[in-house]
Formats: C-alpha cells, sequence, structure tokens
C-alpha cells in the first residue's frame, strides 16, 4: 500500500489485552449494518467486518504491517487532496488519543471507483484506562453527498432564476417596505438597489389610496390577482402594471408578499386606441350617406348606422334572435320576395362571397318601399378565417326614375331627329357615321352604312371649283381631327346620279360632361337653290341688289335658325348615345322602314351574339328561326306596327352562334311630321329562363292532373267496388258472432270480433278518404254564413259526446265570412274530433275557439298576400298536446303521432283539413306542447 513506511516484516502479533477483550466477541461486527474495523498501537488493522471489506473493495491481512490504519487503497479529504494512511483520522486518535466524529472522507478502491463515507474514531482502554488501540466506524455517504449537491445546484439555480427571471419580483414586509427586488422589476422602473430596495411603496405608486387598499388586502390574507396600479419610473414616467401578490407566512407571522409585477402600460395604450378607432369608425359610418350595416358569421346583425334605420323605417332590435342576415320588412329582386335566408347578405356568409351593385326593392313595415343599390363585401380576420360580412346599400329611387326618363328622352330624341327636314348625322371619335336621318338620305342620295362610312354619307365631294375633295380633308374630318366647328365652308356632293347639290357643313365637337369629344355631329344646309340665286342675281345685280339683301338676311337667320336647333340636337344625342349605350339588359335596335338593322347597343350584343359591325345594315329578319321565316311571321310584325303603330311577341330566336333563346319583343313604329312611316324601333328582352320555368310548370300541372284522375279512379273504386265486400265481410262475421247456435271456442270468438273492428276501421277509412277526394276540388260555390252558427250547429253534432265526457267548448266572438260551407263545416269536425281523441286522460276537456282578422304581413307564410285581410280563426284545446317541430308532419295523409293501436282514427282527417284550407287560398298552422295542449291556427282570406 501507498501509505505504508515500515519495512515489511512477519504478522504482527496483537498485545494481549486487546485481543483478550474485544477480539473474542468480533463476530458479533458483521452484524452491523456500517464498516467496522479495530486497529492496535502500532496502527495495525487487528479486525474488520465484511461491511467494511465492501465499501473499501478489498479484503486487507489483518494483523499484516503492510495494512495499516485504514484498509482503503486510497484516502482523500473531502477537498479532494490525497491524504497519507499515516495521516488518517485513525492515526491521529491513536496518537493523540482523542476521539474523531462525522469525518468526511474519499475512499478510492483499486479499480479506482470513489465512494463517499463518514468515518468516527473512538480510542480503546483497557481496564487500567490506558490506550490500547482504536475502532473506527464508517459507512457509505455517495448518496447523501449526491444529494447536497444536487440540492446546492438546485439553490443556486433558483436563485439565479429569481434574480435573473424576465418577470419582475419584488418582497414587501407587513409595513410596506421593500425588502427584496430582482433585477427585472429595478430595470422595469430604472431604479438601483440603493434606492428601491428599502423603501416604501408609497413613494413609487401614484395613487397613495391603493397602497392602503394592496397592504388591508394582505393583511387581511387575501390573494391579489392582476391589481391594477399605476407606478412612478424614476425617469417620472408612469407605467400601469398588474400586480399579483400573495403573503408568506411562517408559524402564522406575516413574513413578506411575494409580488409579481406585469408592465401593462402598452397593452392600455393599445386597448385605448382600439376603443377609440372603434368610436372613430362608428362616427365615420354614422357620418356617411349611404345606409351601412354588419352582421357576425351566424347572421346576427351586430351594428347599423342611422341612415340605415331612416331607410328600413324602423329601429330595429340588435338583441332579438330570429332578426338574421337583413333588417328590412320585406326584400324583392326582379319581382320576387327573397326570404332572410336567401338574401345575398346571407349567401355571403355562407361562401364568403362579395357581391356588387345588386338591386332590390325594399318594402318598409308601412308599405312604403324604395329601389336599393347593395354593395355586400365578406370580413375576414388575420387567418382568414370567415368572421362576418358588411352591406352597404342606398336608395336609388330618383336614378330609376330619372333613368326611365332618360329612356323615354332618348326616344323622343330619335324621334326628333328622324323627323327633322334639315339634313343631320353624326360619327363616333374616330369619323363612323354612327346616324342620320331621311334628309341626310334624300341630300346624298344614298344611305350609308352605319359604323362603317367614314367622315360623311356622300357618294362623292368636290370642291367649289370642281376638284376632287379627299374624304379625309372634308369639314367633318377637320372638326374631328382638330376637335372644334368649321363654319363657312361650301362643297359640292355629287349624287350617285351624278347629280351635285351645293352644301354649306356645319359640323360641331360632340364633349362629354368632362371635356371629352364623344364624336361629332354636322348638319349639311342645301344651299344650291341659293347658289343659283347668286348667280341670277349677278346676273342682274343692278336690278335686284335690294332683293338679294334681304334674301340673304333672311338666308343667315335660317342659318342661325338651324345652329341653334343643332346645338340642342347635339346635347339630345349624347344623353341618348349614353342611355342606349350603357343599356345590358335590353337589345335595343333601330330598323329602317324596311326592317334593315341601323344601330347596335351593348344589350343587343350581349343577348343576340353579333358584334355591332357584323349585323348593321342586315335584315333583322336573321335572329328568327327558318321555319319562322318561312311562314313570314318577322314581315307579318313589322306590318301589324306599321298599321297599328307596335306589334308585341314572344317566341323562340336564334343567336350568332346558331343556340335558340325564349325573347319577348316590342316592335314600334317610328313617324314624321306627316305621319309617314320612317322606320322601327325594336327592343328585345331575354326570357329563356322564365320560359323554362313555365314550360317546367306546365309538365308539373299535366302530372298533378293525371294523378287527380288517378285519385278519382280509386275513389270510384272505393264507393262502389270496396264498400260491397266490406259490408258482406261484416254482415257473415256479425251473423256468427251472434248466432247461438254455432259454437265458437274463445280465441275464435277472439278473431271474429277482430274482423268485425278492422271491417270498421276500413268502412271508416274508406268514408274519410271519399272526404279527402271531395276536398281536392272546388265544387261548391263560395257563401256568405254566420260562423258563430256553423259552430253552434258542429257543437249540436257532437252533443252526445260533449255530455257523456263532460267536455267544453268556449267560443269569443266569431264573425260573418265567405267560404264553403260544406268544407268549413268538414273543417271544424274534423279538428273536434282530432281534440277528442287526444284528450288528455287526467283533465277535463276544454276546446276554445277564437276569431280576429289581421294583415296579410302578419300572417306566418311567406307566401301570404301583404296586400290584403285574413281572418285568423284558433281553436285550441288542453289534451295531450305534441312536440312543435313535428307541426308539419301531422298534416300529411296517414300520418299520426301517437300509436295507431292506442288512438282511433285514419290518418287523415288532418290531411283533409289542409286541403279544405288550401281550397281557400288561406294557411293552416299547428302548435303545441307535450301534456299541455295543442292549437290549430287557420288563415283565410276575406277578398277572395
Amino acid at each position: 500500500m501507498e501509505n505504508q513506511t515500515v519495512p515489511p516484516t512477519n504478522v504482527h502479533q496483537p498485545s494481549k489485552e486487546l485481543s483478550s477483550g474485544y477480539l473474542e466477541e468480533s463476530y458479533i461486527l458483521n452484524m452491523l449494518p456500517e464498516g467496522i474495523f479495530v486497529c492496535d498501537m502500532s496502527g495495525v488493522i487487528m479486525k474488520y467486518n465484511d461491511q467494511a471489506a465492501q465499501i473499501w473493495g478489498r479484503r486487507p491481512q489483518m494483523g499484516s504491517m503492510h495494512d495499516r490504519f485504514n484498509g482503503a487503497w486510497k484516502i482523500y479529504g473531502s477537498n479532494g487532496r490525497l491524504l497519507p494512511h499515516e495521516l488518517s483520522p485513525t492515526a491521529e486518535c491513536i496518537k493523540d488519543g482523542i476521539a474523531r466524529k462525522g469525518i468526511e472522507l474519499i475512499f478510492e478502491r483499486p479499480d479506482a471507483t470513489r465512494i463517499d463515507v463518514q468515518l468516527n474514531v473512538i480510542p480503546v482502554t483497557n481496564d487500567k484506562g490506558l490506550q490500547v488501540g482504536v475502532i473506527s466506524c464508517f459507512y457509505d455517504n455517495t448518496d447523501k453527498k449526491d444529494t447536497e449537491k444536487q440540492l446546492y445546484r438546485k439553490t443556486v439555480e433558483l436563485q439565479d432564476y429569481v434574480e435573473n427571471a424576465t418577470v419582475a419580483l419584488h418582497w414587501v414586509d407587513e409595513n410596506g417596505i421593500i425588502k427584496w427586488a430582482n433585477k427585472a422589476e429595478l430595470d422595469m422602473l430604472g431604479y438601483h438597489e440603493d434606492e428601491y430596495i428599502g423603501h416604501h411603496i408609497a413613494e413609487f405608486h401614484v395613487n397613495r389610496n391603493k397602497i392602503e387598499e394592496i397592504l388591508a388586502k394582505l393583511n387581511c390574507n387575501e390573494t391579489l390577482n392582476q391589481y391594477e396600479s399605476e407606478l412612478r419610473c424614476k425617469d417620472g414616467t408612469i407605467k400601469t402594471v398588474h400586480i399579483s401578490s400573495s403573503v408568506f407566512r411562517e408559524d402564522g407571522k406575516f413574513v413578506h408578499t411575494r409580488c409579481f409585477t406585469m408592465d401593462v402600460t402598452e397593452e392600455k395604450k393599445l386597448v385605448r386606441a382600439i376603443i377609440d378607432s372603434e368610436a372613430r369608425y362608428k362616427s365615420l359610418v354614422n357620418s356617411l350617406p349611404v345606409a351601412v350595416y354588419s352582421c357576425s358569421k351566424e347572421g346576427t346583425i351586430t351594428f347599423f348606422n342611422e341612415v340605415a334605420v331612416e331607410l328600413w323605417g324602423y329601429r330595429p332590435d340588435i338583441d332579438n334572435n330570429l332578426l338574421k342576415y337583413c333588417a328590412c320588412h320585406k326584400a324583392y329582386v326582379d319581382g320576387k320576395y327573397i326570404p332572410p335566408h336567401e338574401t345575398p347578405m346571407a349567401i355571403t356568409l355562407q361562401t364568403g362571397r362579395a357581391f356588387r351593385n345588386v338591386e332590390a326593392y325594399v318594402e318598409r313595415p308601412d308599405g312604403s318601399g324604395f329601389f336599393a343599390c347593395i354593395n355586400i363585401d365578406p370580413v375576414f380576420d388575420a387567418d382568414n378565417n370567415l368572421i362576418g360580412a358588411i352591406n352597404v346599400f342606398q336608395d336609388i329611387s330618383n336614378f330609376k326614375r330619372a333613368e326611365a326618363a332618360l329612356k323615354d328622352s332618348e326616344s323622343r330624341y330619335r324621334q326628333l331627329i328622324h323627323t327633322l327636314e334639315t339634313p343631320l348625322y353624326t360619327t363616333d371619335p374616330d369619323g363612323r357615321i354612327t346616324l342620320y336621318n331621311r334628309a341626310a338620305v334624300d341630300l346624298w342620295g344614298r344611305e350609308p352604312e352605319i359604323g362603317k362610312d367614314l367622315w360623311c354619307g356622300s357618294f362623292k365631294i368636290l370642291n367649289n371649283d370642281g376638284s376632287d375633295m379627299p374624304l379625309d380633308t372634308c369639314p367633318m374630318a377637320i372638326c374631328l381631327k382638330e376637335k372644334r366647328p368649321v363654319y363657312g365652308e361650301e362643297i359640292l356632293v355629287v349624287r350617285p346620279d351624278g347629280s351635285i347639290r351645293n352644301v354649306a357643313p356645319h359640323p360641331q365637337p360632340i364633349l362629354d360632361s368632362s371635356g371629352n369629344m364623344t364624336g361629332a355631329i354636322n348638319m349639311l344646309v342645301d344651299i344650291t337653290r341659293m347658289k343659283q340665286t347668286e348667280k341670277a342675281l349677278r346676273e342682274s345685280e343692278a336690278k335686284y341688289r335690294t332683293l338679294a339683301g334681304s334674301l340673304e338676311k333672311e338666308v343667315e337667320r335660317k342659318v342661325q335658325d338651324l345652329k341653334s336647333k343643332s346645338e340642342d340636337l347635339k346635347k339630345s344625342e349624347e344623353r341618348y348615345h349614353k342611355m342606349i349605350e350603357e343599356v345590358e339588359d335590353y337589345a335595343i335596335i333601330l330598323l329602317d322602314k324596311d326592317g334593315i338593322i341601323q344601330n347596335w347597343n351593348k344589350g343587343a350584343e350581349k343577348i343576340k351574339g353579333y358584334k355591332e359591325e357584323e349585323i348593321v345594315g342586315k335584315s333583322f329578319q336573321e335572329f328568327y328561326l327558318p321555319e319562322d321565316r318561312k311562314n313570314g311571321l318577322p314581315l307579318k310584325l313589322l306590318n301589324l306596327a306599321r298599321e297599328t303603330g307596335k306589334a308585341v311577341h314572344e317566341g323562340w330566336r336564334k343567336r350568332k352562334d346558331n343556340s335558340i333563346f325564349w325573347v319577348s319583343t316590342v316592335l314600334t313604329a317610328l313617324h314624321d311630321l306627316d305621319g309617314r312611316v320612317i322606320g322601327f324601333s325594336k327592343v328585345t328582352r331575354d326570357l329563356t329562363e322564365r320560359k323554362q320555368s313555365e314550360d317546367k310548370m306546365k309538365e308539373y300541372l299535366n302530372q298533378l292532373e293525371f294523378q287527380n284522375q288517378e285519385l278519382e279512379q280509386f275513389v270510384y273504386a272505393a264507393s262502389h267496388d270496396l264498400k260491397e265486400p266490406l259490408r258482406k265481410i261484416h254482415f257473415y262475421s256479425d251473423y256468427i258472432a251472434q248466432d247461438a247456435s254455432s259454437q265458437l271456442s274463445n280465441k275464435s270468438g277472439d278473431y271474429i270480433g277482430r274482423i268485425i273492428n278492422a271491417a270498421n276501421r276500413m268502412h271508416n277509412l274508406i268514408e274519410d278518404l271519399l272526404i279527402y277526394s271531395r276536398t281536392t276540388a272546388k265544387l261548391e260555390s263560395y257563401e256568405t254564413f254566420d260562423l258563430e252558427e256553423m259552430v253552434n250547429e258542429v257543437t249540436h253534432l257532437f252533443k252526445e259526446e260533449l255530455d257523456q265526457k263532460d267536455i267544453t267548448v268556449k267560443t269569443g266572438t266569431l264573425t260573418i265570412i265567405k267560404a264553403i260551407p260544406f268544407q268549413i263545416k268538414q273543417l271544424l269536425i274534423n279538428l273536434f274530433d282530432n281534440a277528442f281523441k287526444y284528450k288528455h286522460p287526467e283533465r277535463k276537456l276544454l276546446i276554445s275557439i277564437t276569431c280576429e282578422q289581421i294583415p296579410g304581413n302578419l300572417v306566418p307564410e311567406y307566401m301570404a298576400d301583404p296586400r290584403i285581410v285574413y281572418h285568423k280563426l284558433c281553436i285550441e284545446d288542453n289534451g295531450v298536446g305534441f312536440d312543435t317541430q313535428y307541426a308539419y308532419k301531422i298534416f300529411n295523409i296517414f300520418q299520426r303521432l301517437k300509436n295507431a293501436s292506442t288512438v282511433a282514427g285514419s290518418g287523415i282527417g288532418l290531411a283533409i283539413c289542409k286541403k279544405i284550407v288550401q281550397n281557400h287560398n288561406g294557411f293552416i298552422h299547428a302548435s303545441g306542447k307535450p301534456n299541455e295542449g295543442a292549437r290549430f291556427s287557420i288563415y283565410l282570406p276575406i277578398q277572395l
């Protein structure tokens, strides 16, 4: 061993004093849980137990001078330094006789593993008090040391975590003095430790009242959770914080608080900014001249401005759960009522689709209404999830009226152009002719092609000296190129027949409201006669000078007159073009007197598929089917319009791609001042969808008629073929049951009774089917009768059953109605019978009947006519009732909510009631509550 300095010798002999006493009982050592070894005064190990050998990792030779003071391979102090065996606690105890306790050492085994141990050394004395050796007791302390190291490391980590945590922390004693604060707390407020720790918290809180409240709550052992306060920073700024704090106590005594401080200054600013932003948004929306409202994803209305309230005609209650998608009383699109769940807003919330410029008619609760232009946009959150939608709409009633007036004005403008005797024509900005009148055709001697001929419709143009004038240098071309009127020019117009006319053109550009040139208008003054006159005047100038002067003045006056009319025509032409060009739902076409197409708008291109340059100049017969052209339909319509002023027709037409579509066409004759037909206007509307719907409806009606015929055959069979064998079954079964001579067993008698009951039920079923079939047609005529007398008559029919079962019928004020008496009587009988069947077994049956008049808009049925008044007849009972969710089911034929074996009846009674009400153009609704009763509400129109 490394600790041996004494040369090896033979095995040492222990002293007699030591061996005679302790060693005789050494077997006890192995029973101890700790390591034990005994040394004599020379340090030689005289005895050790198994636990010591296990800790050492070796077994030293007892009594050997090579193993002295300790059996460990190597010994280290607690500081990790190597400790020689002769300086070990055992050797020291042998030297001075002083015991050592709780000495921490590290033993290294031969395999180089190390173990922490705790050692106790006690000197051994003989009976004379002389030290004869030492006993060392030690145990493995490794786990404890590891635990202590881990605890120390955790403590250091925890201390570092608290000191350097990103969350601000501080301790306060019961008097409000700050005992400790971490770095985050000091950094948040900008103080050094000596400026913060040891000071009262009141020095840093803006509101001293909150200090008293905080300390009072903590002294009462309350826990603060996100208590809001304001702290003053070193630089003078104020921070809004949330304080969470609780008290640490020892033996019930207040030690200090544990306070977490969260800076929420920016969050408070953000919340305030959001609140201010929302207030500005609402103020902005309320200041808009258009109506605005918003909906949540579920369709609940969340906001609306005052303009919306004004247009709706009332202020809706947004807390009403039934108010969804739209707050207007009623809405119509293309004349069709749209329920709230089918409105554009509902579609947007379902699909995320936006709507632009949707036109609808909105009806207010008082019956007034307006046309609205609707724009709806979906609203998405930051994750692109649909969270709602916004509807912006405005009243466009004035625009609709102006639009109608514009159409009427343009029609008059067209008529005016064509009836003027002064030649006029217009072009687009590129010089293509867009419109001309009959006077211009007479001047040119030909008809130009709309949209094709450039600058003018003349066959040829000459200068005054007879030289050719290129068309692109004519006055109209100069007007368009230089964007200015051209006056004082004279040209010679050569007709196709070779004749020449002297003409004074007066072209002027046409400007829109923004000052952009949209084309030009040219008034052609035929000055041929004037030129001839001038020539004659020159030949006799001296004789007719006075006459020439007066003629010149007259001409000048007429020219000025024509200029004024030209200005009016130019303005009207601009309005006409804007109106016609923007119409897309109607094809508006101008025909000459022979049916040749003269102009073409966007609606015509959209509906018929032709572009303007493809169709202008062709016959309007292009759109008709071959068989219609063969039968002469187009010319017949043209002649009808020529003779009567108008021809209206609906039928199939073909597009450019040869697809067919159903249209409504109105041909209107256009006349000059003398009443002569000079052309036709043709307005066409695509009604294909309506035609398809009507065809489907006809098909459904044919199927229904066929089914009604089958039903009539069934009724005939039921009334004639089924009743007879049923009577025989009932007769023979009843005979067998009542014949005393027939000895039937109990089982056979039971079967005969079941046959009789089944025959009775079959008979009732046939009778109910006969009644049901009678209600499918309005065979009886309407009559005016007293409803109260009708109820009394029905009550009398059930008098015996009412008396026997103690049933009460209570009626309110009833009225005079106009209906089919037999069917109304059958309706009351069936509803009374239904109440009897579903009587509550634990109480007397009470049937109440009331009647009142209500307007159509209060009838809970979207098919109800809001313009008329209805009788509302209510029949209510206190029977077993039913769940309202099954209300739609009970009116179906053969449908019953109760088991057929417990309730008598065929299941047709309420179906008959529904048929009767439908025959009167009315509605029937059922409602109820289980074990409380049922209510049937019948709505019959007063006006038939």
